[in-house]
């Protein structure tokens, strides 16, 4: 018999608490948090049983310095989602879940962000922080009156010459405790998004005029990793972080319209009393798409798989049903697959035995690896989940949404 439990709640925990561990929350941890010259107590939240490592958190919740302001930078909120649990990701190979505790960047605050997403030439603007800003985008290069008649046309050809490559830069921070009941900074993360397609528009005289251009890889590649030696300098000034560990993970965005996001393309660690980065590490991420071309002929087993899944759902209801599927690889091996199947209901009983038959006879037919299975109404309800965890797991976890 299925087992139904009440994933959606533990969903909104998954970010802020732990790793694999047992079957109940771990008894929460008082300790003392060091907030300069004041000592606050603090709580670290504890371990809770999930299908992937989370690092466990400091409570109360402090905000990153620079809340809220990636939604400026990145255009997709595919790439916002990847861009910030991927570098949880990365930051675990160098920072162990087990040892240190998340907590949102401190050190760099909005103005300090915004400006140096800036061209190096642009007017940085006043700022109280230490840090140099700025702009780490190419110069424009190109000085013309918006009275001049060729204005519009000598802009659009700046822009396409000099593209942004920067288009945002995230900070987590990792503490530790020190021994005495305490915890400190015990280690930065820093992740710089890139485009991979730079959109801009000229403004002259009240009309807009846009335009775009596709950014080559390799280029993106040697720009992305000069900007990274430019941000180690700059951290390093601020005293807190002259003495810890910062990795930084560059990740390169996709489409504005695309239905899945971009990927990690290189992560590398400013070692403790260096000011960069002694060497990169290539990332082998990738998302794909099923079905889709691309699926086809990049993992055309898991291809043929999904493809024989999604047939068997098709033959529950007369009427067409949608199914569409993002692989997540790494290394060239699928890790993970979350499936969506929008459906047209007519009442509660029709998604109960639908949800029944995807889970018992259908779910089967996929690769061997964690899967979740988002089934919603033609309208973006959600009306059911399945979640399989494990690869030995012989049945998977179901959740009928009653509303």
């Amino acid at each position: 018999m299925m087992k139904r439990v009440g994933l959606l709640f533990l969903s909104t925990l998954l970010l802020l608490t732990g790793c694999w561990g047992g079957d109940e929350l771990e008894k929460e941890e008082k300790i003392v948090q060091e907030k300069g010259k004041k000592d606050e107590k603090a709580i670290i939240t504890g371990e809770i049983n999930t299908g992937e490592k989370y690092y466990r958190s400091i409570f109360p919740f402090e905000p990153g310095g620079a809340r809220g302001v990636i939604r400026y930078g990145v255009d997709n909120r595919l790439d916002i989602n990847e861009f910030e649990m991927g570098l949880m990701r990365i930051a675990q190979d160098t920072f162990s879940t087990d040892k240190y505790f998340f907590q949102e960047g401190q050190i760099l605050n909005e103005p300090t962000v915004t400006n140096w997403l800036k061209r190096s030439d642009e007017d940085p603007g006043k700022s109280k922080s230490k840090l140099d800003q700025t702009g780490l985008n190419p110069k424009l290069g190109v000085k013309v009156d918006e009275g001049d008649p060729g204005y519009k046309d000598k802009m659009l050809e700046a822009n396409k010459n000099n593209p942004k490559y920067l288009s945002y830069v995230l900070e987590h921070n990792y503490l530790v405790q020190s021994g005495d009941g305490k915890v400190k900074l015990g280690g930065v993360v820093i992740g710089l998004s890139f485009n991979s397609t730079y959109y801009y528009d000229v403004n002259q005289q009240g009309l807009i005029y846009p335009g775009e251009v596709k950014l080559e890889r390799d280029k993106v590649k040697q720009e992305a990793q000069k900007i990274a030696g430019q941000v180690a300098s700059r951290l390093r000034t601020d005293a807190k972080l002259k003495d810890v560990p910062i990795v930084f993970a560059l990740y390169q965005e996709e489409e504005r319209d695309s239905v899945t996001p971009g990927n990690f393309f290189a992560s590398g660690v400013v070692k403790k009393g260096s000011n960069s980065v002694s060497s990169w590490e290539d990332v082998d991420e990738d998302y794909i798409l099923f079905p889709s071309d691309a699926a086809s002929k990049k993992k055309r087993s898991d291809y043929e798989k999904f493809t024989t899944f999604k047939s068997k759902v098709q033959e529950y209801f007369p009427n067409y049903i949608g199914v569409i599927g993002k692989g997540y690889y790494k290394d060239g091996n699928l890790e993970r697959l979350t499936i969506e199947i929008p459906v047209q209901f007519r009442g509660k009983a029709e998604i109960i035995s639908f949800t029944q038959f995807v889970a018992t006879s259908a779910l089967g037919e996929l690769p061997n690896v964690p899967i979740e299975v988002y089934i919603g109404s033609a309208v973006d309800q959600p009306e059911a989940l399945i979640v399989k965890d494990e690869t030995t797991q012989e049945e998977p976890f179901v959740h009928i949404y009653r509303k």
